[in-house]
């Protein structure tokens, strides 16, 4: 039999067993508890972490790329001026008849090369927004390289590079050299119409991308400097209207700011340009958009060498 001294003794080791069991119990409550919040703290860490590296890709995204809009032409087959129209625009004095002899006559050749017109399929997917392209128009008369810049006109940059890989500027006749007279006005060579009469594209229009960097002309036109070495695409004159048509600018010309600036002419390519403009066209007498080569000038192959500084997808 124990003693009460005894008992006692024992009534207080279970005591101590039963408090250093719930204090050991307390503990792991307290570590579970902080282990959860640390958990959750974590999580909350990583969800505000994802949600802004999210945040940093879309944005980098945004300012890599973007979505150009490439709208089916219109019909592009030239109409000849007659009857009512014809008496209207003269009496009006907005041209004279040998104005419209001259459009009749430049109608009856496209439509004449109209089987020569070619249509391919526009850019697809978001485009990249910097980066270049280095390319050479190879003409019958020698070489001309070209930089072209996507940071300047992205969507239009991305159209002459699918013209080019497409094929669409093999043989390719320019239809245009205009000679300015004296030091300011308009000197191009222009091309990119497989029919060689500057009246058909490649079946899209790219949107506009005017240049907002340009020198402004000193003659008090408001106009702008397209300077020698430029490239530029051509339009109607109607928004949105550019296509597969650019011109090469050998010589500092004089032109609304209203064309994209795609890139600029390498100095060996300029001279070729330059000595074909020495052939002053046969019709130099005639307003620039008028003016033709003399004989003819074609794009035998056009190359995309390289592009570089793209965009990661």
């Amino acid at each position: 039999m124990s003693t009460n001294q005894e008992r006692r003794a024992e009534a207080r080791q279970r005591l101590r067993e039963q408090m250093e069991a719930q204090a050991r119990r307390e503990k792991q409550l307290k570590i579970a508890a902080a282990s959860t919040v640390a958990i959750l703290l974590l999580g909350l860490v990583g969800v505000v972490v994802w949600n802004k590296q999210q945040e940093a890709r879309a944005e980098q995204h945004a300012a890599d790329w973007l979505t150009c809009e490439y709208p089916e032409a219109p019909n592009e087959t030239p109409e000849k001026i007659t009857g009512a129209q014809a008496e209207e625009l003269i009496a009006s004095g907005q041209a004279d008849q040998e104005q419209i002899d001259d459009y009749n006559k430049d109608v009856d050749e496209a439509l004449a090369a109209k089987d020569k017109e070619k249509i391919v399929a526009a850019p697809e997917g978001e485009q990249p927004r910097r980066g270049t392209a280095e390319v050479v128009l190879s003409l019958d008369s020698g070489d001309v390289p070209i930089t072209l810049d996507r940071s300047k006109a992205p969507c239009n940059v991305s159209s002459m590079v699918n013209l080019i890989e497409s094929g669409y500027l093999d043989d390719n006749t320019c239809h245009r050299l205009a000679v300015a007279k004296g030091d300011e006005g308009l000197s191009v060579l222009q091309c990119g119409d497989p029919t060689g009469t500057g009246a058909f594209g490649p079946g899209y229009t790219v949107v506009d991308e005017p240049p907002a960097d340009l020198p402004v002309s000193q003659d008090g036109s408001g106009m702008s400097v397209y300077p020698r070495g430029t490239v530029a695409i051509a339009n109607t004159g109607q928004p949105d209207s550019g296509g597969g048509q650019f011109f090469l600018v050998y010589k500092d010309s004089t032109l609304p700011p209203n064309y994209a600036v795609v890139g600029n002419i390498a100095e060996e390519g300029l001279t070729v340009i330059e000595a074909l403009a020495e052939n002053v066209p046969d019709n130099s007498d005639k307003q620039p958009q008028d003016q033709k080569p003399r004989r003819p000038i074609a794009i035998e192959k056009a190359t995309v060498l390289s592009q570089d500084g793209l965009p990661e997808s």
